[in-house]
């Protein structure tokens, strides 16, 4: 039985070491932190018996590889999966604005629900179904040095279009701003969501918590297959021997007894320790952006729906939880040194003014979460660098959602990467 040596307890990590084992390799996965899930895993409030995640996580049906993976580990059953694309969204005052299309009819059901979006004027709503028209003769080649701000302007897509349709779905999704994310990252994204079958625009939330859904039965899968997980164990270096690692050195041990190494660590943590030797592969450096999440317990919950997207707000999205409400704005860079009591006072200010049945008195207690490093910014330069990304030793792969996946900072990009580098040590063993 081949063995390989994982390190990294992210998402990356974790499908890496799930599909080597599935493929029967023994696996030892070695993760820093005393738990596992990267920056996605679940919290308990002692308090109100309630469980939450270090931020919310939307999927969407075309997270292919996502669904596969929980599909592999036995959790895609605890997913709510809508029957086709459906978000409320809200501008102040409280009037809402369906963006909904039927699940019937692809790809005339999408076409539909934009006309229906009546957030913004009709005019504008037809330059958006241009712009999908034109997306689909739209090679990334050709707009690979644009930002998003600067295609959406060559598509003649008005200032108030963009913060009512565009800016929702890009700061959602790239976690930065139009001004700076590249517009060919941008493009696959929607060709994927829009362009590829209706179930791809689908949103999907999980029933439980992040840790319940991902990092747990994961570990159980592994350990069901004979490999071995051990947390709070730390990477200090490897050693070098003809383009091989013949040596893998933490804080606790020694390693030696491997066939493959497969790191899905940070891209700045595997740097510094190559960097340290005096080994010198490509490995992009990335400018990060922040993402704000806020819970809020409540003793009365007046929302109905599971999620809301915001219009021209500090805040971009609100999830129901039923007990708690949470809170996520993305691209938070004004926040990550902002006092926490002068954030809440702004959340508070904003959902009464965007929901009138809202009131501030409702909150029985709250938290706040920065992740000041949340997501790589997936601008021009970022776009470039991971394609330049060279790492040529015989045994050691690299997976992280900072690879080269084509997509951005996101769980799908981290799923595909470990799965990816399990088939390449795969191929790598059948040689």
């Amino acid at each position: 039985m081949k063995k390989c040596i994982v390190i990294g307890g992210g998402f990356a990590g974790l499908s890496s070491a799930v599909y080597l084992s599935e493929q029967n390799f023994h696996v030892k996965l070695i993760e820093t932190s005393p738990k596992l899930g990267g920056r996605a895993y679940s919290l308990t409030k002692n308090q109100f018996n309630d469980v939450y995640d270090n931020g919310q996580h939307i999927l969407m049906g075309c997270y292919t590889n996502t669904l596969d993976f929980l599909n592999v580990i036995g959790t895609k059953h605890l997913l709510e999966i809508q029957n086709s694309l459906s978000i409320n969204f809200v501008k102040r005052g409280g009037e809402i604005f369906k963006l909904t299309a039927p699940d019937r009819f692809y790809p005339l059901n999408l076409l539909w629900a934009i006309l229906n979006y009546k957030a913004i004027p009709l005019k504008a709503r037809l330059k958006i179904i241009d712009f999908f028209l034109d997306l689909i003769c739209c090679f990334p080649d050709d707009i690979q040095n644009y930002t998003v701000s600067e295609w959406l302007k060559i598509k003649k897509q008005d200032d108030h279009t963009i913060k009512s349709f565009w800016e929702i779905l890009i700061v959602g999704a790239l976690n930065t701003s139009p001004e700076k994310a590249s517009a060919a990252i941008f493009a696959d994204i929607l060709q994927e969501i829009f362009l590829n079958g209706s179930d791809n625009a689908s949103i999907i939330l999980p029933k439980v918590g992040l840790s319940e859904l991902f990092a747990n039965p994961s570990k159980q899968y592994i350990e069901s297959k004979g490999g071995q997980i051990n947390c709070s164990e730390k990477l200090v270096r490897f050693e070098f021997g003809n383009d091989r690692v013949v040596k893998v050195i933490t804080n606790k041990s020694v390693y030696e007894d491997f066939d493959y190494v497969v790191s899905a660590i940070p891209s700045n943590s595997l740097r510094k320790i190559i960097d340290d030797q005096s080994i010198e592969p490509t490995i992009p450096s990335f400018n990060y952006s922040t993402i704000l999440n806020i819970y809020l317990w409540l003793n009365e919950n007046p929302f109905t729906e599971k999620f809301y997207g915001l219009i021209d707000s500090k805040i971009h999205w609100v999830f129901n939880h039923g007990q708690h409400i949470s809170i996520t704005i993305s691209n938070a860079e004004s926040y990550k040194y902002e006092d926490n009591t002068k954030i809440l006072k702004e959340i508070y200010s904003d959902l009464e003014i965007f929901f009138p049945i809202f009131k501030s008195s409702f909150i029985a207690d709250s938290m706040i979460i920065k992740e000041k490093h949340a997501t790589f910014i997936p601008d021009i330069k970022s776009t470039y660098e991971r394609k330049k990304i060279n790492f040529n030793f015989e045994n050691l792969f690299i997976a992280g959602d900072w690879t080269n996946t084509g997509l951005p900072s996101t769980i799908e990009s981290a799923v595909l990467s470990g799965k990816n580098s399990a088939q390449n040590v795969i191929n790598k063993s059948s040689c």
